[in-house]
């Protein structure tokens, strides 16, 4: 697989740089075109600023920038995953009748919920991370975990453990 070569896009050293972080951020030789494609979107929406960025160099605050989008494609891909999973386990887990049958009971659990257990529970149906759920609600991703935490404990003692990829 040949690389893009982004010639009259971006500098040559950029191209670089962001391969070589996206190799040391675990990115295998067929994914690298599409993170190349993602960083280098970032890198042309980035304007350097020497005063504003501390007077750090070019290079050690785009490493910053191309590592954090990096890391955000990574983290789309797993959570993107993690969907796919916990779907396909949903529907070979319960059958239709089942299903059915449980949606009320799945409903009527949430409604009896706190309001900050709804909340988090229409946040994450939603796609949310557990980080735009905690701004939302005014707390720190902590918080959302630990009621992530109830929330799997009290789905798993009312018999619900699979709709939770259990």
């Amino acid at each position: 697989m040949e690389m893009p070569k982004y010639d009259g896009v971006i500098e040559e050293w950029k191209v670089d740089l962001i391969v070589s972080r996206a190799k040391l951020l675990g990115f295998r030789k067929h994914e690298l075109p599409d993170a190349m494609q993602e960083a280098v979107l970032e890198l042309l929406r980035f304007e350097y600023d020497p005063d504003h960025e501390n007077r750090a160099k070019e290079s050690t605050v785009l490493t910053t920038v191309i590592d954090n989008r990096l890391r955000k494609v990574r983290r789309s891909a797993m959570r993107y995953n993690g969907h796919v999973e916990r779907a396909s386990y949903g529907v070979s887990e319960f059958s239709r009748e089942e299903v059915d049958e449980r949606g009320v009971d799945v409903a009527g659990i949430v409604a009896g919920l706190t309001q900050q257990e709804q909340a988090v529970c229409q946040g994450l149906a939603s796609g949310m991370s557990r980080r735009q759920i905690a701004k939302q609600l005014g707390c720190g991703w902590h918080t959302v975990d630990r009621i992530m935490a109830r929330l799997r404990e009290h789905f798993r003692e009312v018999g619900l453990g699979g709709w939770i990829g259990e």
